[in-house]
């Protein structure tokens, strides 16, 4: 299936499958204020997502993703918090990475896409993920890369032991 969303088709899925998460269903002035956008900006789009079978809506009522909407809100919301936790790890500040997770969700492809999974799955297994930050952390502030001199066994060991403490 060819995905045929828009970068923008994608931000409003995304901010009403965050809104009915909470609210059970999203209002018009609820996605116009997620989305920084006017009402009757939102009010064209919604349209546009029903049009498209992404969405089921009652004039001046609640609106709802359909199957196929949630789908793509949510493999949306999973790569934008993906890249949001990628960049926060390689220690890029709050409000660029959040900017920057935002505009790249809707262009990795799907190979860099389960790679990059992959690999924070890997960081993430036994707590390597948190030393591996903070290595990093070390490394950005010092400069300095300090060289590993024993097998990937003692590595991965005193990794886990150091995370421990």
């Amino acid at each position: 299936m060819v995905n045929t969303t828009t970068n923008t088709e994608q931000d409003y899925l995304k901010a009403i499958l965050n809104i009915t998460e909470t609210k059970g269903f999203a209002r018009t002035k609820d996605v116009a204020k997620a989305l920084g956008v006017r009402p009757a900006t939102t009010v064209e789009m919604l349209k546009k997502l029903e049009e498209k079978g992404l969405i089921k809506r009652e004039h001046y009522g609640p609106t709802v993703l359909t199957e196929k909407g949630t789908r793509i809100a949510a493999i949306t919301l999973k790569k934008h918090k993906l890249l949001l936790d990628f960049f926060t790890m390689i220690l890029v500040p709050g409000e660029e990475a959040e900017k920057d997770s935002c505009a790249m969700e809707h262009n990795l492809s799907k190979v860099t896409n389960e790679q990059l999974i992959k690999f924070m799955a890997f960081l993430s297994h036994e707590g390597f993920f948190e030393i591996w930050t903070k290595k990093f952390k070390d490394y950005s502030s010092s400069g300095k890369l300090i060289p590993i001199k024993f097998s990937d066994d003692e590595y991965y060991q005193d990794l886990a032991s150091q995370n421990m403490k």
